[in-house]
């Protein structure tokens, strides 16, 4: 009987014991672990790290986590985590026995890098600090490769590729046409097509059912040189493609093919407008200086236009402009002895019994007497109109009074 008391009452202070003691230090100890989907990157790949801390009755972890920007860039963060930071929390009554916090990174540049987690502070539900002073913490690596190098490509030798351009204008080197226009970009209104050119197969843009020129794309033998030239196959020339802009319309410029001919009076010279320098023809009236440039408008008409500089506009050239200028030259002064005198005519004697009139003075005679004329006619008129009210008023006078004696007689 002693024996069982004895237990029974070991037993209780057991119990009592127990209950003296905190929750906190019956709860599991924390632990910290860190994953992700994968540690091998290439530059531009994305990785989600996922952060779990495992204990009992836990309410709130908090911590860092540390890595190398060069090779990693925080992209964002969930359940509590910022870019260096790591605030987790649970409000689950009586706490939780895992909280989890996700960190995305970007790879962006090549090498290694360790993400350092340490939970510092681990708190209950009650409020109570569950860390025993020893930072909790993992780490995993990352290793970012870095990107496949660009191949640099084989520089094409248009001399080889190309074919080689002859009687090209104003070509300073030799000039290659080629075969292909999948790099360069075709002028507005033209489409891509080929043609033989000296046996050879070259690449042109043309535009279809209509007249305008036909386009080849030039360059030098490394290609840093190029753009478009216009073909004339009837004279097996090339020159360079320019266009220019008005105020309504853009004109193709061209070379003079002997079709349209050029209007007397103008020379060859270069025009620039803008920053391009044009072939042109030049004259001179009192005004000033005349350009022509020989060009095809968007409507297909081809002949010369007159370039006004003032508002950059052209204008078909269809009739000679103002008189064209001429030098002054210095007034000469005749020799008397080399000067021949004119045979002076002598007057006619007007003929006897006869009066000379100057036209102007008889016209004149001839105004006045015609003016008299009507100023009589026009009297006369209005004098024989007053005199007709006269008689008519008269006449009413004399036969009130005679009704006025009738009266009188009659009483």
């Amino acid at each position: 009987m002693k024996g069982f008391s004895y237990k029974r009452s070991a037993a209780l202070l057991i119990a009592m014991l127990l209950l003296l003691v905190p929750v906190s230090a019956l709860a599991e100890a924390p632990t910290v672990t860190v994953s992700a989907g994968g540690s091998t990157l290439n530059v531009g790949d994305t990785v989600e790290m996922t952060v779990t801390v495992k204990g009992g009755g836990m309410s709130v972890a908090e911590g860092i986590f540390t890595y190398d920007p060069a090779v990693l860039s925080f992209t964002e963060g969930i359940g509590g985590a910022s870019d260096g930071f790591l605030s987790i929390a649970s409000a689950q009554k009586n706490g939780t026995d895992s909280l989890t916090a996700r960190i995305k990174f970007t790879a962006v540049g090549a090498g290694s890098t360790d993400v350092k987690v340490n939970i510092e502070k681990v708190f209950g539900y009650d409020g109570s600090e569950q860390q025993t002073g020893t930072a909790l913490g993992d780490t995993l690596s990352f290793t970012v490769a870095a990107p496949a190098a660009t191949p640099t490509p084989t520089p094409i030798d248009y001399a080889k590729e190309g074919v080689a351009a002859q009687n090209v204008k104003n070509a300073t080197e030799s000039l290659y046409i080629w075969r292909t226009l999948e790099n360069v970009t075709v002028p507005s209104g033209y489409s891509e097509t080929t043609l033989t050119y000296h046996g050879e197969t070259v690449a042109a843009a043309t535009v279809a059912d209509s007249d305008a020129p036909t386009l080849l794309y030039l360059s030098n033998a490394s290609g840093s040189v190029g753009g478009y030239y216009i073909y004339n196959a009837a004279t097996d020339t090339i020159y360079q493609y320019q266009t220019v802009s008005s105020v309504s319309k853009s004109y193709i410029i061209l070379e003079p093919d002997g079709s349209v001919p050029l209007p007397a009076g103008f020379t060859e010279t270069t025009l620039t407008a803008g920053e391009k320098t044009y072939t042109a023809w030049k004259s001179q009236d009192a005004q000033g200086d005349i350009f022509l440039l020989y060009a095809r408008n968007s409507d297909g008409e081809v002949g010369y236009y007159v370039y006004n500089a003032e508002d950059e506009s052209l204008q078909r050239y269809a009739v000679m402009p103002a008189r064209i200028a001429q030098p002054t030259l210095p007034p000469v002064t005749p020799n008397p002895a080399d000067v021949t005198p004119a045979p002076q005519e002598s007057a006619a004697p007007a003929p006897e019994n006869t009066i000379a009139v100057n036209r102007v003075l008889f016209f004149a005679i001839c105004g006045v007497g015609g003016l008299i004329v009507i100023l009589t006619v026009a009297f006369l008129v209005l004098r024989s109109v007053e005199d007709s009210r006269r008689r008519r008023r008269a006449a009413a006078r004399k036969a009130a009074r005679e009704r006025a004696k009738a009266k009188e007689l009659d009483r």
